[in-house]
């Protein structure tokens, strides 16, 4: 979501080159996910990030080229069209458009983050936060690192 409202405000409310807007997106949306996926996602409780930051931008770098390169060609492929939000009036049955965005941007966007999310799951799993592990004498099952 995040990624996703910096993406519209960027391109469509500033008028950002689409590809500059969606690398700013991103990449704040990229902060907000460490610390969220860190915590909330991976349960790492281990206050110092040993090298953790490195890899994760790694990752992160490497599903930002997808996520570009994904959104620029669907934006290419996918015809244009608008989704409008309408409401009608009872009393004189009165069409009036609450709001209408670019379902082409929304449908490029969604494939790119697609694919983002998963190149991104990955690599947390197995690279950034691989050295997680549960503790045995906690019952409480909270994850720990590994020292």
């Amino acid at each position: 979501m995040v990624d996703l409202v910096v993406y519209y405000i960027c391109s469509d409310v500033l008028g950002l080159n689409i590809d500059l807007a969606k690398g700013i997106g991103f990449l704040i949306g990229t902060v907000y996910t460490y610390y969220l996926n860190k915590r909330w996602t991976w349960k790492y409780t281990e206050r110092s990030n040993h090298g953790m930051i490195l890899k994760f931008a790694m990752v992160y770098l490497v599903s930002l080229v997808f996520n570009i390169l994904i959104n620029k060609y669907g934006l290419l492929w996918c015809p244009a069209f608008e989704v409008n939000f309408n409401i009608t009036t009872l009393a004189d049955a009165h069409v009036n458009n609450i709001i209408t965005f670019k379902g082409h941007k929304f449908v490029a966007f969604f494939f790119a983050t697609l694919v983002s999310a998963f190149i991104n799951f990955l690599g947390q799993k197995y690279l950034v936060f691989k050295t997680s592990q549960l503790d045995p004498k906690d019952d409480t099952n909270i994850e720990v690192s590994e020292a």
